[in-house]
């Protein structure tokens, strides 16, 4: 440009005196020393910066000839870090501009800033040219649009940070390198789930054939009692009763008896898939036997699904008996319909069902190509007089590549304190942020994501870590914040999907517990501020540990929060140790979850919250539709600190519950609803005073006598809350 412009410097202060044109600035703030500041000082502006890449235009407004700061207009734009703008004639008047925003000072007067398109921002920064850089990052296929790419790479390079991403991603296997851009800006990116790797999974040919091979008992219907397909015509259904292979045949050795339904499909070699599905798992052995044996009953039926490979065998899931048939997970009863009668010596037993639900993870292929198989599996444990079926629709392989994948042993280090994924206006649709797999780690200096009046999609997750894979972050952050903006994240899985595979036992308990931590950080997980969000759960925990010092969800300035299942979730003997004052906080917003419970721990898990549970303030309201606060089963415990709900600021504050779970009525322990289930008695719950905190602030509202703020299921599962 035809700029006019001087360079000073003194002792830890750089500025650049600009009176004419356009310049931008690149700055590495690692190379900055404490104390050390750089401005751009211009006739009428200030912008003072500290590792950001920035542009600044003056032009003058007055007659030709005319000069000085009263005749000057300058415009600053913010490409990304963070630049202070203020009018030279005010400085205390400021404004903080973050990527992709723009502020104008005319004359004394500063104005309001803006979001920047992409094209105007290519305009900005039209007629720059890179300076040389070494180890300049390539760009990122997926960036939309020639102008985006090459506004990026310059982005990057004008930035001296640009040297410092060392990053392994899709394609690296252990050793190789391999540099990327983080997404500067809006990243606008449609949805890529696609692929189908089966044939007829909605069974909508009447028959398993094409695709479905058949082991034992089941056959393609349009009914079973009362219920009928959830999509379509047909749906799959296999039984472990008469016509199961006998348990002989079990490489396990649990089965008496069982069934199989496999498709086989070829796999791509480290290709990540989402595997999908629609199932009602229903059982003769419910609930009689299990409500016998407290929730711990030795003919554990149990249903599987896995992936078969050359390389080996791995479980998506399992559900039993135990596991899946507690009341506190809603939509189980006991009924009676015709074609899958109990057996044995009480044919008036009945059975029960989860109802259909939806199941969904991610798989990643190992590394060679070739044929893997998807196999549901049912079984018979204990005995064979009563058996259990599962109802299968809507079943698919679909490819999922994400923004970010780690994995063959690859690691994606980011030491910037900058959010990896930052997005500010507009809308951006991705599957997955970022999956990491096992053998792999992903280790950032900041936050993973940050989105200010953007509309996000992510139908499968913001971060999901496989089991044996890694995720650290240094900052004290949340690890995603949400500024405004309507989002749809988590809506298949869930925001954050956390497994692990390790466990060891307690010497202290002798119980069996995850040892695996597949997240780390300094920071809570989600922070809202007047954003709205709709997500299966925000954090779904598999034989796993996780901590937290901050609050795992804190939604402010009316925030709304919609959770199809389980806000929290917890299996598979995982453990979650919450350190901080509260473990969900809501200030003026709402939560809704709609079936299920705020934190469900199941699977022989535990929670541990040295504070409160959830804490309400300034008019938050939190509806649980179908479930309690707190639901605890399958031999798990929590432990609160502090109180279940507290109560704060101006009040107002609302808590309501609707559920049926004591059907008759519940047991009060310190004033608060407590449904004991499945072999559970008094014994099993301790709950002082004080679990309500401050309840002159608010209120709980339950939908009728029957509904319980709390669920305990079997004899092997504890409640305590301290009310501290």
């Amino acid at each position: 440009e035809l700029s006019v412009l001087t360079i000073t410097e003194e002792l830890g202060k750089t500025t650049i005196n600009l009176t004419s044109g356009k310049i931008a600035v690149g700055v590495a703030k690692q190379r900055m020393q404490p104390g050390e500041r750089l401005e751009v000082h211009t006739p009428n502006a200030v912008a003072a910066v500290r590792g950001t890449v920035f542009v600044v235009e003056v032009t003058q407004q007055g007659a030709q000839g005319t000069q000085g700061p009263l005749a000057a207009n300058t415009l600053v734009t913010c490409v990304n870090g963070a630049v202070d703008v203020a009018p030279r004639a005010n400085l205390g008047q400021s404004t903080q501009l973050t990527p992709f925003r723009t502020v104008g000072v005319v004359g004394a007067f500063l104005g309001s800033s803006r979001p920047v398109t992409v094209g105007e921002m290519s305009q900005k920064l039209a007629g720059f040219t890179a300076p040389l850089v070494a180890g300049v990052r390539q760009g990122r296929e997926a960036l939309i649009g020639q102008e985006q790419k090459k506004l990026m790479l310059l982005a990057a390079a004008i930035s001296p940070e640009s040297t410092e991403a060392d990053t392994k991603i899709q394609g690296c296997t252990s050793g190789c390198q391999a540099q990327i851009i983080p997404p500067v800006g809006l990243q606008n990116i449609p949805s890529t789930l696609k692929g189908e790797k089966l044939s007829n999974g909605g069974f909508e040919s009447g028959s398993f054939p094409p695709g479905w091979s058949l082991g034992g008992s089941g056959q393609v219907i349009t009914s079973l009692g009362a219920f009928t397909t959830p999509a379509g015509h047909f749906m799959g259904f296999v039984s472990s009763g008469p016509g199961s292979m006998p348990g002989s045949l079990d490489p396990s050795g649990r089965f008496t008896q069982f069934s199989t339904l496999s498709q086989s499909f070829q796999a791509t070699g480290q290709t990540l898939y989402t595997v999908k599905a629609t199932y009602n798992f229903v059982s003769n052995e419910y609930p009689y036997w299990t409500t016998l044996y407290g929730g711990n009953s030795p003919f554990n039926d149990t249903f599987n699904v896995k992936i078969k490979t050359a390389a080996g065998e791995t479980t998506l899931t399992t559900l039993s008996v135990n596991s899946a048939f507690t009341p506190s997970q809603v939509s189980q009863q006991q009924v009676s319909v015709a074609g899958f009668s109990a057996g044995g010596d009480c044919p008036t037993c009945g059975w029960g069902y989860t109802g259909f639900k939806t199941l969904t993870f991610s798989w990643l292929a190992p590394a060679k190509s070739g044929e893997a198989s998807l196999v549901f599996e049912l079984g018979d444990v204990g005995d064979t007089a009563y058996p259990s079926g599962v109802l299968i629709d809507e079943v698919s392989v679909l490819q999922d590549p994400p923004l970010y994948l780690v994995q063959g042993g690859a690691t994606l280090t980011r030491t910037s304190s900058d959010p990896l994924l930052d997005y500010h206006g507009g809308a951006a649709t991705f599957d997955s942020a970022m999956v990491v797999a096992a053998g792999s780690k992903a280790s950032l200096g900041g936050p993973l994501l940050r989105a200010t009046d953007t509309n996000l999609t992510a139908p499968v997750s913001l971060l999901s870590v496989l089991p044996g894979g890694s995720f650290v972050s240094t900052t004290t952050d949340p690890l995603v914040s949400l500024t405004g903006g309507n989002h749809a994240i988590g809506t298949d899985i869930a925001i954050f999907d956390l497994a692990g595979s390790g466990t060891a036992v307690d010497p202290l308990t002798g119980q069996t517990v995850a040892t695996d931590t597949p997240l780390t950080t300094g920071g809570g997980l989600l922070a809202a501020d007047g954003a709205t969000i709709t997500t299966q759960h925000v954090a779904r925990v598999d034989k796993a540990l996780l901590e937290a010092t901050a609050p795992v969800v804190a939604l402010l300035r009316g925030s709304q929060l919609t959770s199809a299942s389980d806000a929290i979730a917890l299996g598979g003997q995982s453990r979650l140790m919450s350190h901080g004052t509260t473990l969900v906080a809501l200030d003026a917003s709402r939560l809704v979850v709609s079936r299920g419970a705020l934190v469900n721990v199941t699977g022989g898990s535990g929670l541990t919250v040295t504070g409160n549970l959830l804490t309400l303030s300034n008019g938050s309201t939190l509806s649980l539709l179908n479930g309690p606060l707190l639901s605890v089963s399958g031999g798990s415990f929590a432990s609160i600190g502090g109180a279940l709900v507290a109560f704060g600021g101006t009040g107002g504050n609302l808590l309501s519950v609707s559920n049926n779970l004591c059907g008759g009525s519940c047991a009060l322990f310190g004033g608060i609803p407590v449904a004991l289930l499945n072999g559970a008695t008094a014994t099993n719950v301790a709950i002082a005073d004080g679990a309500v905190k401050n309840p002159s602030l608010g209120a709980i509202k339950y939908a009728s006598p029957t509904s319980a703020l709390v669920s305990v299921s079997g004899a092997g599962s504890k409640v305590t809350v301290g009310g501290k």
